[in-house]
């Protein structure tokens, strides 16, 4: 019986000696890559095809909101796991309460690899009897495969929606 407790007993008063020991700190997890929302791409007005671009062509609106997200390591890299969120506004020209577009995730680094950016397409329906709606979707990853954890400052994140030459120019000239 005695034997049965010296060992759990000796296990105990050896945990403040261990606990001391720098193999078992708690190092601080390395920083998430920066991520930026790309102002040129950070809203995005469709309109129904055709030349007319006034407001009574306006299929809908949407802007990015915001989003949230953590990050990860392993022995490959980073690992970068968000879900975006976006306000949209229904337009005149809107026929099926629906807005498919398309957002990026981006690290320039990386380019011109077909690895430097992500597309991801989605669908946000309007609710019956209203024409504003927030969304927020699905997580979304993505993998920096950085060797050294403490250079992943320079792999900056961009995002936005992905836009057409015209889309784009359309938001650069409001902006200014």
């Amino acid at each position: 019986m005695i034997r049965r407790l010296a060992l759990p007993v000796a296990a105990l008063l050896a945990l403040p000696v261990l606990a001391s020991c720098s193999v078992l700190e708690k190092k601080e997890p390395p920083p998430c890559p920066p991520i930026y929302l790309l102002g040129d791409t950070a809203s995005l007005t469709k309109y129904k095809p055709g030349k007319g671009r006034d407001l009574t062509d306006v299929e809908f609106t949407a802007e990015i909101q915001g989003y949230t997200g953590d990050c990860s390591y392993d022995e490959k890299g980073a690992i970068v796991e968000m879900q975006v969120s976006f306000n949209l506004t229904r337009g005149p020209a809107d026929d099926d309460r629906k807005a498919n577009f398309e957002y990026f995730l981006a690290v320039p680094l990386y380019y011109p690899s077909p690895a430097a950016k992500a597309v991801f397409p989605l669908e946000v329906t309007f609710a019956e009897g209203s024409n504003y709606a927030r969304h927020t979707d699905e997580s979304v990853v993505m993998r920096i495969p950085v060797k050294d954890k403490d250079i992943i400052q320079k792999y900056e994140v961009y995002l936005g929606f992905q836009t057409s030459p015209d889309e784009l120019d359309a938001n650069r000239k409001s902006r200014k």
